[in-house]
């Protein structure tokens, strides 16, 4: 092989080298994002559920007091 050829080959191959670098820095990038999604949506979940409870919470509360409510009346 000639030096330009070698030389030549040598460039590509470092390119490739530099692509693969970038596609594993890519590929981490994304997976860090995608678990961020998924604490986000488990941490969304657990704010759901305390809503649903604290909603369940102040029904039984209005009920209660709606029970007083009606007995004082009658």
């Amino acid at each position: 092989m000639d030096t330009e050829t070698k030389k030549m080959f040598d460039l590509i191959v470092n390119k490739l080298n530099n692509m693969e670098t970038k596609q594993n820095e890519i590929y981490q990038v994304v997976k860090a994002i995608e678990h961020a999604n998924q604490v986000l949506r488990a941490e969304i979940d657990n704010v759901k559920v305390r809503a649903d409870y604290l909603k369940g919470t102040f029904n039984n509360i209005g009920k209660v007091l709606n029970t007083r409510k009606s007995v004082k009346e009658a």
